[in-house]
Parts: C-alpha cells; structure tokens; sequence
C-alpha cells in the first residue's frame, strides 16, 4: 500500500505539471504563431498522433497488466515477446506514413518531420516500469521531455515562419524514450531472470494486442483524427479553435484519470490471487474510492472551468481567439465523462481482461464521431465539432457503465453520486448567476475559483459525502 501511494503521488506531481505547463507555452504560442499555423499544426500532428496509438498496440494495457503479473521466470519472455509486435508494427507504420506523404499529402516537408515521434514510439516501453509498479521513472523521463521541449520553443521559436521548427522539437523530443532501454537492464538483473534468449512473438500475444489495440485506436478516430476532419471540413482556423480548447480539458482529464493508471496493474496483480471471494471485494472496494474521488475532482474542475472559460479565453490564448470562448465552455464536460467512464474501462474491465466489454464503448464511439462530424462540422465549424465530442464522451462513459454494472448491484457503488452531481449544479449556477467581474481579468479568475471552491466544499460538508467522512477520520489519525 506504501508504494501504491508514493506512486499516486509521483503520477500526481508530474499530472499537476501537464496542467501548468500549458499556461506557460500556450499564450506564447498561440500569439507567436497565429490561430492558422495553430490549426496546421493540428492538422499536421493529428495523423502521427493517430498512428503513435497504431504502433504501441494497446501496450500501455496490455502490456503493463502482462508485466503485472509476471513472475522472474516469465517476465523477460513476455517482455520481448510484447515488445516484438510493438516494434514490427511501428517499422510497417512509419514505411506506409512515409509513402502516403511523399505520394499524397499537403504540407509534405511538415508531415516528414514528424517521423522522429513516430521513431519515439516504438522506443517507448514506459508500460514495462508500469506494470513493475516503478512509476517514478516514468515521471522523471516525461518530466524531462516536457522540460526540454519548453526550453527549446521559447529559443528558437519567435514567428510564424518558425512553425517548422515548433513541428520538430514537438517531434524530436520523442526519441528520448531511449531512456527506458538503459533503465531496462538495470530491471533485468534485479529480476533475474532465469532465461534471457530472444523469444518468439506468440501468437497469443498478437491475438491479446490486437484485442487491446482496436479500442485505442477507435478511441483517436474521435480524439485525433476528428482533428483531420474538421481541417478538411471547416478549415485550419476552426481547428485551431477546436483543438485549442480541448488543451486545458484534457489537461485535467490528466490529472483526474493519473490514479487510474497506478491502479490498474494492482487490480491485475489482486485478480491474479487465485482467491476469487477476497479479491473481488478488494477490488470492488478500490473502484468504490476511486469512483467517488473521480467524480470529486472531475466535477469541481468542471464547473471551475465552465464558470471561468468567458474570462480566460481572451486573456489566456489572446483575443484574436475569443470565438473560442463557448467550444471551451461545453467541451469542459469530458472531463467528468473520460474520468468517470474511466474508472470502470481502465481499473475494472481492462485489469480483469474482460477485453471485449472495454472494447465496445470505443467502437461505438468512433463510429458516432465520425458520421456526426461529416454532418455537423460543414453546419456549425469548431461547435458542431465541439459539440460531437462532448456527446461522443457522454456516449461512451455510459456504455462502460452499463456493460458492468451488473457486476456492481451488491456493491453500492453508486451511493452518493446523486449528491456529488447537485453540489456541481448548485456551483456551477451560483458561479453563472452571480459571476464577478474586476477591470484586471487574472484577479477575475483567481476570485471565481476561489468562491466556487469555497461553495463546492462546504456543499460536499453539508450534504454529508464521503469528503466528511474522510475527513473526519484524518484528523483523528493526526490527533494521534
């Protein structure tokens, strides 16, 4: 349990860093290069991004859950039995990319600059250390990606003409995945491993992969790819509009799912017991905490952006972006429904291998984002594409939630979800109704979110939720 928390905290540290990092890079970038260099970046980054999820084919599942529950004399073969498929899938990938662009594409020289992240993929093997539990090295080397990768846009980046350079540091910074393989054999002698030969690729395995990987990818046909359609349906201007505010959103989505990816190897390792009784109630007691500190968190950075986004928009991105203001007021709403459908996708279905019922919300997904999109976005530009999104999300958290709630009926583990959601509307109505508006737009917000923190806790007191509760029983052990 120790090290469940540490590791909780080490995600969290570098999840609080995603989300300030943007406030650092993207008033910078958004004013240097413009709304249409944003929007080809987008467009650019939108196809490789698409692919990076074909190359690493559900690995970052699948792969770390397989480590999770290996033992010293498997996990070597496994592995590189994994890893095998990883690698001839991105070698195929990025052979196939090159030719399409070369053959086919616009913005060609852009597009080729983008294959040292493809490269970077198929060197990313962070899965390996998750499934280990040793999420400290994968916080130090995406910490330092991040680092790099701001240092060197304030430096060489100053004008819309350098929108080359923007696309290649965003690129290049990928390679240092590298990293991984020095740690990799530092792992190896520590688990000693019994047999270290180069293994075969499983068919199994490619069986598993592909089971894992179809989800991830229908899930980018509708978080990145939908990027390619509205550049192709409305323009680079709509996109950057579109794209642009979803940044903070997903941001939080971040930071709200981070426990999620420390869990989920746990919950393998406890389904793994092989005592089904005791296992099923440790696990069905996790997804009961994290559920309601999922709903918590979401739903108070939720309102906390919906009430703020008509102030921050112009003052965060510049006012050439102020049409943006009501894509990021609605698209806000992922953020309760990635984080609470993800509970049930990520810690409960993936870590019990029930592949197929995480599976069907994602395809499902695509399927209504695509057709959704092709008919909205020529109609209402960045909106309609804004708002296939939010209804795409909703679509596909309630699926997760209704393929295993009969796997819940004794649980309770719905009790007091109806009280976090009216604590989110009484705040969210007090923070519209009654906004506050000074002459300085950053007081403006540090004051909103300040009320509407005060108010959403004192509501989570007041109606008695787990937060008192909780509470109640840690100053207690600090009493102590």
């Amino acid at each position: 349990m120790k090290k469940i928390f540490s590791n909780i905290m080490y995600n969290g540290i570098y999840q609080l860093l995603i989300i300030v990092l943007p406030f650092i890079t993207v008033p910078y970038i958004s004013r240097v290069l413009g709304a249409e260099s944003v929007g080809v970046y987008s467009y650019v980054n939108s196809i490789p991004t698409f692919l990076s999820v074909v190359i690493l084919m559900g690995m970052n599942q699948l792969g770390a859950r397989e480590i999770a529950q290996s033992n010293r004399e498997t996990i070597w073969s496994r592995f590189l039995g994994l890893w095998k498929i990883q690698a001839f899938v991105g070698v195929v990938v990025i052979i196939l990319y090159t030719l399409v662009v070369i053959f086919t594409l616009d913005y060609k020289f852009y597009f080729l600059l983008e294959v040292p992240f493809l490269i970077g993929y198929i060197l990313d093997i962070s899965w390996f250390f998750i499934g280990l539990g040793e999420i400290k090295k994968v916080v130090i080397r995406n910490t330092s990606i991040k680092l790099i990768l701001i240092t060197s846009i304030f430096i060489f980046v100053h004008n819309p003409d350098d929108l080359w350079i923007y696309v290649l540091i965003n690129s290049i910074t990928y390679l240092a995945n590298i990293i991984f393989w020095f740690s990799l054999k530092h792992e190896i002698k520590l688990i000693q491993t019994i047999d270290i030969t180069p293994t075969k690729i499983k068919f199994n395995y490619w069986k598993k992969a592909i089971i894992v990987a179809i989800p991830m990818i229908a899930t980018q046909l509708y978080t990145s790819f939908d990027q390619t359609l509205v550049k192709w349906l409305a323009g680079a201007v709509q996109l950057a509009y579109y794209s642009q505010s979803q940044m903070i959103a997903r941001a939080v989505v971040g930071v709200v799912t981070s426990v999620s990816m420390v869990l989920m190897p746990k919950m393998a390792q406890i389904q793994a017991s092989g005592d089904s009784e005791n296992h099923n109630k440790s696990i069905f007691k996790l997804v009961k905490i994290s559920l309601d500190y999922t709903a918590i968190v979401a739903l108070y950075f939720t309102a906390a952006l919906m009430i703020n986004s008509a102030v921050f928009v112009p003052w965060f991105y510049g006012t050439k972006f102020t049409d943006m203001t009501q894509n990021m007021f609605w698209v806000s709403l992922i953020v309760i429904f990635i984080s609470y459908g993800g509970v049930f996708a990520n810690q409960y279905t993936l870590s019990q291998g029930k592949y197929v019922k995480f599976a069907i919300p994602y395809l499902i997904g695509a399927i209504f984002s695509i057709l959704a999109n092709i008919f909205l976005v020529p109609l209402y530009g960045s909106l309609g594409a804004t708002g296939v999104i939010v209804g795409t999300e909703l679509i596909v958290c309630l699926l997760r939630i209704v393929l295993v709630i009969g796997d819940f009926k004794k649980v309770g583990i719905f009790n007091d979800q109806l009280k976090y959601i009216l604590t989110f509307i009484i705040t969210l109505g007090l923070g519209l109704l009654l906004p506050i508006r000074v002459s300085n737009p950053l007081v403006t917000l540090i004051a909103q979110t300040i009320l509407s923190t005060i108010v959403y806790f004192v509501l989570l007191i007041v109606l008695k939720t787990r937060v008192t509760n909780d509470g109640k029983q840690l100053l207690r052990r600090i009493k102590r």
